[in-house]
């Protein structure tokens, strides 16, 4: 292909482009010479009658209402007065003697009471805590429960022909509360008790 028909094939592939890119401009385009004329309703006639006033509405008068009379203040009441007494005549001064009051002997002071009896402790039940060749170390052990305040107390008797000591702590009404208290002096004193009947054999002497 010679290049005089390559150019006029380029010429015309450009004059098309230019149309399809031009064209729809062209013919989109509003011709600027148009005079749009728009038809405007005319203003509106007013009526020139001038408007007429209203007539003014006549209130009938208040009715009167009767006079409230003031309230009268309650007067105070006033102590009627009382007819004057006539004056005594006056009392020669007679010198009297003061009066000399009675001596009064003091109350004598009420007599105290006897004092009451120690009332001995009640139960069924006591715990054995020991048994002590040694009289004098079973009173050390039932002096120490008495400070820390137990009910304690020794008896003395005899086994197999020597003379022992016991410890007890007590009485306690029931078993159940006898078990309590051996538990709880096993727990103070580290020697676990024996809940025995409280009879002739265990009573203090």
């Amino acid at each position: 292909m010679d290049n005089g028909l390559k150019q006029r094939i380029i010429g015309a592939i450009v004059l098309v482009i230019a149309a399809v890119i031009f064209l729809p401009m062209l013919l989109s385009g509003q011709d600027e010479t148009v005079r749009v004329e728009i038809d405007a309703p005319e203003p509106p006639e007013l009526d020139p009658t001038p408007i007429a006033r209203a007539a003014p509405v006549e209130l009938s008068e208040p009715e009167q209402l009767p006079d409230i009379p003031p309230s009268i203040p309650t007067p105070d009441p006033i102590d009627p007065p009382r007819p004057s007494e006539p004056d005594a005549p006056p009392q020669p001064a007679v010198a009297t003697a003061a009066p000399v009051a009675p001596a009064v002997a003091p109350p004598p002071a009420p007599a105290t009471p006897a004092a009451s009896a120690p009332v001995a402790p009640q139960g069924d039940w006591v715990v054995q805590l020991g048994s002590f060749s040694s009289a004098g170390n079973a009173s050390g052990l039932a002096e120490k429960l008495r400070t820390q305040g137990y009910n304690a107390y020794t008896v003395p008797s005899e086994v197999d022909g020597k003379s022992i000591t016991r410890v007890f702590v007590g009485p306690v009404v029931d078993r159940e509360g006898a078990n309590r208290l051996r538990d709880e002096l096993a727990r103070r004193s580290g020697s676990k008790g024996l809940v025995v009947a409280y009879d002739a054999s265990t009573r203090a002497r």
